[in-house]
């Protein structure tokens, strides 16, 4: 007779097997089930009986290359997943719809009852309870949700990080994953915008076969994420990535966060116009900023290039202590593309971490706009052991909500 302790142990041998599999689909792509022995080390019999198994549930089908040879791909729900963004001044609720492949999105500033509220969780909740009633009468009902917030958030509270909560402060003190699962009673990842950008980049972006990466945001706010091994990296207290609060200038502006000279008061939105010189028609968003910088404006194209000096000076420190394969950098600020890199590249920093050997790539990130939704969708989507290869068209495609009367429950 078997001992109890070695059937958990060979069930806990099959769970790990199954999602070495599923983490090198999501990291590498379609790939053939030789492929996949090799580079897990697992034998081609256990690789079959784990592909099969997988297809039986819907989790992976085939890609074929001819009518002898099929690729093994990840296959998306066909149901629904709903994801939330949570800003200073706004919540975004989006629907994705596998069964119709159709994305719609809810912004609460929209609605006439929250256009000038600050977020709360019960507004993120009826947003919630909303698009789950589209859902249900389409007869794709969501198996999973995926809350992003613009902060960090504790591991050990699972609350925002409280020298963080003043940008919300109706969320302070909330368990923001225990407040949803309890209301929704499906599957729900809850994480830092910054994080989830960076999954979504690592996912089908700049950062995809890497197993050290660093995605950079850069806008409003500056936000860092770690992926390493397939996983993001929230250190012990789930703080790790705080690239914006790294001090770079001790006599810089105060920020937010109680420190001076922190790169977030030196290379955001705020911090680049107001480094810009008087102008007739003032700059008004770091979008103009950059457009007019691809346009010529010589001083627009001055104070981008010394914010890439800036985030060089940051970003060497960060290489040295943990020196990711690919930095990528992507946000608002991304688009300024050479601009930026240029000077980042230029820094001394930089230029003396090159001195000692070939190291760390710099890149501009390929996903420019709803990174941190699509990175929820990612982190879901692995929580429920799901996933797509490709980003389709439709999942960029915002569409209006058609229905928003309140929906008191999910299921």
């Amino acid at each position: 007779m078997t001992a109890p302790s070695s059937k958990r142990s060979a069930r806990a041998d099959r769970s790990g097997n199954v999602q070495e599999v599923l983490n090198f689909l999501r990291a590498t792509g379609p790939s053939s089930q030789a492929t996949i022995s090799r580079a897990t080390g697992l034998s081609r019999a256990t690789v079959n009986h784990i592909v099969q198994a997988l297809r039986d549930q819907g989790a992976v089908q085939y890609e074929w290359k001819n009518k002898r040879e099929a690729l093994v791909c990840l296959a998306s729900t066909k149901e629904s997943i709903v994801t939330v963004t949570v800003t200073e001044s706004a919540v975004h609720a989006i629907l994705f719809d596998f069964s119709v492949q159709e994305r719609t999105d809810l912004l609460s500033t929209h609605l006439p009852e929250y256009h000038d509220a600050a977020p709360t969780p019960s507004m993120a909740l009826d947003l919630i309870h909303r698009i789950a009633s589209i859902a249900r009468q389409r007869g794709a009902p969501l198996v999973g949700a995926a809350i992003a917030i613009m902060g960090p958030i504790d591991r050990t509270t699972g609350a925002i990080a409280p020298w963080a909560w003043q940008r919300l402060p109706h969320w302070k003190q909330v368990e923001i994953q225990k407040y949803f699962v309890k209301n929704l009673r499906i599957p729900v990842i809850v994480d830092n915008d910054a994080n989830l950008a960076a999954l979504a980049e690592w996912s089908w972006g700049a950062g995809r076969g890497c197993s050290d990466f660093l995605n950079i945001t850069c806008a409003q706010g500056i936000g860092g994420g770690f992926v390493i091994n397939g996983a993001i990296y929230h250190g012990g207290t789930g703080l790790a990535g705080e690239i914006g609060h790294m001090v770079i200038e001790d006599a810089g502006d105060l920020c937010f966060c109680g420190s001076r000279g922190c790169l977030t008061s030196l290379a955001t939105e705020r911090a680049i116009l107001n480094a810009l010189p008087h102008q007739t028609v003032p700059k008004r968003s770091l979008e103009e900023v950059i457009h007019s910088a691809q346009h010529g404006d010589a001083a627009c194209q001055r104070v981008l290039s010394e914010t890439g000096l800036r985030l060089g000076k940051a970003l060497a420190t960060v290489v040295r202590v943990m020196g990711p394969r690919v930095i990528a950098i992507g946000g608002v600020l991304g688009h300024a593309g050479d601009i930026v890199m240029g000077g980042l590249r230029a820094s001394s920093e930089i230029i003396n971490l090159k001195a000692v050997g070939a190291g760390t790539e710099f890149r501009v990130a390929e996903i420019a706009d709803n990174a941190t939704e699509l990175g929820a969708l990612a982190a879901i989507f692995k929580e429920i052991d799901m996933g797509i290869n490709s980003l389709s068209p439709w999942m960029l495609r915002p569409a209006d909500p058609g229905v928003a009367e309140p929906s008191r429950t999910v299921a």
